[in-house]
């Protein structure tokens, strides 16, 4: 199905008060670009498709895109580790979310039945196997089905410029206490192109397109020093890699650790 920017800019609106009502307008904010661009993206691999079946979305929370989906009318099913944490959002636009646990419990979906899965900025939280993830999404997914995966970029000049002033590559203490505050893992791990390469090459996918975006600038002097570096600096010093993938193999299944 074609998604031109009109309709997702219409749809963004109509998702727009809710989220200010909720605990995370100020996420919505940042990342209204990125769910623009995300939808656009799937959009044209929709319209490429010849397959009726819903897009599964991996990681829900905290609903935006789940419900810019379905506002945009895309048939999608999607998969949290707690739904009930969605809470008004969820409720609003009645959401189909599905508690499944993607790195200990098998995805609750028939081997083959899906043609496209959205995977955006889920696989740095990822603390217990990504591997048995990926393999899920294979198991899931149609010979030669589309994975959409978005993840931070390692070598993100803010990043690179935090290493280099000693501060690391972002603050452990409050990535492992988003554990208890909002019920998963923030950001255990950012990769590196090669290593997504890596990890979508060992459970059976092919990189199709990869692109490197910036989307936010906020206001105030540092964040126009900001828009400057991003304007000269190559893309593959952008904040985030967006990842188009195709399914050229099934893979070896795996079982979930004990």
């Amino acid at each position: 199905m074609a998604i031109d920017a009109a309709a997702i800019e219409n749809a963004l609106e109509e998702v727009a008060p809710t989220a200010r009502a909720g605990s995370h307008h100020a996420y919505f904010v940042r990342h209204r670009a990125r769910y623009a661009s995300d939808a656009s993206t799937l959009g044209r691999v929709l319209d490429g498709s010849n397959s009726g079946s819903k897009t599964l979305e991996i990681g829900s929370y905290p609903g935006h895109f789940t419900a810019l989906l379905h506002v945009l009318g895309v048939p999608y099913v999607s998969v949290d580790i707690a739904p009930e944490r969605l809470g008004l959002i969820r409720q609003r636009f009645s959401l189909d979310v599905r508690r499944c646990d993607i790195e200990r419990h098998p995805l609750p979906f028939d081997d083959w039945s899906l043609s496209c899965v959205v995977c955006n900025e889920v696989f740095e939280h990822l603390r217990v196997d990504p591997l048995f993830a990926l393999s899920e999404i294979n198991r899931v997914l149609r010979p030669g089905g589309h994975l959409l995966l978005t993840t931070p970029n390692l070598y993100a000049v803010q990043q690179c410029a935090r290493f280099l002033i000693g501060r690391g590559f972002g603050d452990p203490l409050d990535e492992f206490n988003k554990l208890r505050t909002i019920g998963h893992m923030g950001h255990v791990r950012e990769y590196s192109h090669r290593e997504m390469r890596d990890f979508l090459r060992h459970a059976g996918f092919r990189v199709r397109e990869l692109h490197y975006k910036h989307y936010y600038f906020g206001r105030g002097k540092r964040e126009l020093v900001k828009r400057i570096i991003f304007a000269i600096v190559p893309a593959r010093f952008r904040t985030f890699q967006v990842i188009m993938a195709r399914k050229v193999e099934d893979v070896v299944r795996l079982a979930p650790l004990p």
